[in-house]
């Protein structure tokens, strides 16, 4: 059954379903990204602010720090001063202006130490992640301790001059010495260095907290290329792939025949342009050859369309077990094949691979319950010794086929003689078309006998071609090229007249020709032409029915239209016309078709005849053909008697009548009055 291909769905259809359901997903998936983008930009900011103000606070610290070492000297310079009873007050002044400025300074410091830690108390990182108590617990008591320094040094410099002299002589740098201890420097050291690390604590805060924002907003990215985008992609994908097949599949169906497989004209016509451009290029030689069925017809009328198909495809089988892979096999018509042979270019290679090619569709096949055969003619042709272009290839490997169709299940290679061979049958085939019109067809005689007796029992009337030029020409050589019914029918009708004029005439002189069979194509069976035909001819004459006998070959159990046929015999038979069944044993007749069908006459083949005494198998066949003659009350005719001993083995058999050389041959009507003269008492 051929591949019944299904398109692919129209772009856009399920691609456009896939990208509406994603488009919301797509937009809920940019919102989320824009909030982390807005997260990691409030995350840097914040993280930077928090850095800003934690460098402000370590700044300041260590500037209250630098001051609180300058008021530390500048304290102990005014209390050493003041302790030398030799310097005068106004030295000392600006000392204490300068203690005083310091204090004012560390205090000012203080404050924006509070505002900068107000401000990081806001922050939002470090509301995440405080301070801890101690560090808290150690600002506090720095200030309390600092404050304490600065309320120390305020009394010194507030003090007088003889306060500070009898004061602080000894005592001051003591006490200055104790209110400035290690601790309290220890305290401004380790405030800076935990000043210092909040600070990168907060830049590492700002990093992890970024890195992991783009994190998730790098896995969100993926999650939406690996669930929306990278669906989307494999469609798209598997649409184009589905397509690319597709067009693949239409490809190939363009240059495939259906039914066999096999390729088509077209892909034949292309890989033949081919390799004769191959042969331009590179010198390379190729054959080609043409194959056409011998009795395709008669299988598919008789059997059906259905047997046709099997056949074909017995052949299809058939070539693909004999020819290479790489050769071309192509069905160019009903039953009509062509195959190219790159790798063969030589006469002997060509030729065994034709011979080869015949036999393998010679083998029986079986379609349903029938054991059907077929054979085939083959022409070949090589380039470049035959032809070197693509129309006289083909030309001369029709003209090698149709010289093997003459001989019939044959491979013939093209030659010059078969080119001058096919013009003569042209110029033939011209001729013949008016040949019924220049009445040039004649009507010889062949008597039939009692084989038993030798007495003359009829005629069978022969057709003959009295070509202009050429001479008296055989059937075989001119009804091949008979193209078409109507030429057949007219040559049928001048067969007829002419034997109903030689009967009219010999009755007339009083002689006794007994019925002349007369063949009768199938194109007069189908309908009433054939017998309007004789009628018409027989009144014109004034002859009997009863002078006339047809003869039919066993094609007519297998054309289509057997059923009109059998109805045009039964109106012969009805009017006393014997019908005779030609060739019996050829062709596909069964007990079926004899006991359906309105005959009279059974005729052996001269094949079978030819083979009395030679091959056992043809006397059984012919035996057998007799008996069931006999059996179906058959009258049983010889065709092809020659020798006196197929003469014997025959009456012997059972068969009473008979026609051949052994007897005359076919001969014009001015012989047979002659032969009608003689008389046939003793068997000859």
């Amino acid at each position: 059954m051929p591949e019944i291909l299904t398109p692919p769905p129209r772009p856009g259809s399920s691609i456009e379903v896939y990208i509406r359901s994603i488009g919301r997903y797509y937009i809920g998936i940019a919102i989320i990204m824009t909030l982390l983008i807005g997260a990691i930009y409030l995350t840097v900011k914040i993280a930077l602010d928090r850095h800003a103000v934690q460098q402000e606070i370590s700044f300041l610290t260590s500037q209250k720090f630098i001051r609180f070492q300058q008021l530390t000297q500048q304290t102990r310079a005014v209390m050493s001063a003041s302790a030398d009873p030799t310097l005068p007050e106004h030295v000392i002044q600006p000392m204490l202006d300068d203690v005083r400025t310091a204090i004012e300074d560390i205090r000012a410091v203080i404050l924006r130490l509070k505002s900068m830690h107000r401000r990081l108390d806001k922050n939002l990182l470090e509301r995440i992640s405080r301070q801890s108590p101690a560090a808290e617990a150690l600002y506090v008591d720095l200030d309390r301790r600092l404050e304490d320094f600065l309320s120390r040094a305020e009394r010194i410099v507030d003090a007088s001059h003889a306060d500070r002299q009898r004061r602080y002589t000894y005592w001051g740098p003591i006490d200055f010495a104790i209110s400035a201890d290690s601790l309290l420097m220890r305290q401004f050291n380790d405030i800076i260095q935990h000043a210092n690390g909040r600070s990168e604590v907060s830049i590492g805060n700002a990093v992890s907290i970024s890195t992991a924002l783009l994190l998730m907003l790098a896995i969100l990215f993926l999650l939406a290329s690996i669930l929306l985008f990278y669906p989307l992609l494999m469609k798209l994908r598997s649409e184009h792939l589905r397509k690319m097949e597709f067009e693949k599949k239409l490809t190939h169906l363009a240059q495939t025949d259906p039914l066999t497989r096999l390729k088509n004209r077209s892909y034949f016509n292309s890989a033949l342009n081919a390799l004769l451009y191959r042969y331009r290029k590179d010198g390379m030689g190729f054959s080609m050859l043409m194959v056409d069925l011998d009795n395709f017809k008669a299988i598919n009328d008789g059997f059906g369309h259905p047997a046709g198909d099997a056949t074909l495809l017995h052949v299809a089988r058939a070539f693909q077990n004999v020819f290479q892979p790489h050769d071309i096999i192509a069905r160019i018509g009903g039953d009509e094949f062509a195959i190219l042979l790159p790798d063969i270019d030589d006469e002997a290679s060509l030729n065994a691979i034709a011979e080869h090619a015949i036999k393998s569709l010679a083998a029986d096949f079986s379609y349903e319950d029938n054991t059907l055969r077929t054979s085939a003619s083959v022409g070949g042709a090589i380039v470049p010794v035959h032809a070197t272009d693509e129309a006289g290839l083909v030309r001369v490997a029709d003209l090698a086929l149709y010289a093997a169709k003459a001989e019939s299940s044959s491979a013939f290679i093209f030659d010059e003689e078969t080119l001058a061979t096919r013009l003569e049958q042209n110029e033939l085939a011209a001729a013949l078309a008016g040949a019924t019109d220049r009445d040039e067809f004649v009507v010889h005689y062949q008597p039939k006998v009692d084989l038993a007796t030798g007495n003359h029992l009829g005629f069978e009337a022969l057709v003959r071609w009295n070509h202009p030029t050429l001479g008296l020409l055989a059937p075989g050589v001119f009804l091949p090229l008979m193209k078409g019914p109507r030429l057949i029918g007219d040559m049928t009708l001048a067969v007829a007249r002419t034997v109903c004029r030689d009967l009219k005439a010999w009755k007339k002189a009083r002689f006794t020709p007994g019925p002349v069979a007369i063949n009768l194509p199938e194109a007069l069976l189908i309908n009433e032409s054939g017998f309007e035909m004789l009628a018409s001819t027989l009144r014109e004459c004034e002859l009997h029915w009863h002078d006339l006998t047809i003869e039919v070959t066993e094609d007519v159990f297998l054309n289509r239209h057997a059923e009109h046929m059998r109805t045009s015999m039964m109106r012969f038979r009805e009017h006393g016309v014997s019908i005779a069944l030609d060739d019996f044993g050829t062709g596909f007749a069964s007990l079926l078709h004899l006991r359906d069908f309105p005959f009279d006459e059974l005729k052996i083949d001269r094949g079978f005849v030819a083979d009395i005494g030679q091959d056992s198998r043809s006397e059984q066949i012919i035996n057998a053909i007799i008996d069931l003659s006999r059996n179906l009350g058959k009258r049983c005719i010889a065709e092809g008697i020659e020798t006196e001993t197929q003469r014997q083995f025959l009456l012997e058999a059972g068969c009473t009548i008979g026609q051949g050389y052994w007897f005359a041959r076919p001969m014009p009507c001015r012989e047979v009055r002659e032969w009608l003269k003689q008389p046939m008492t003793e068997a000859r």
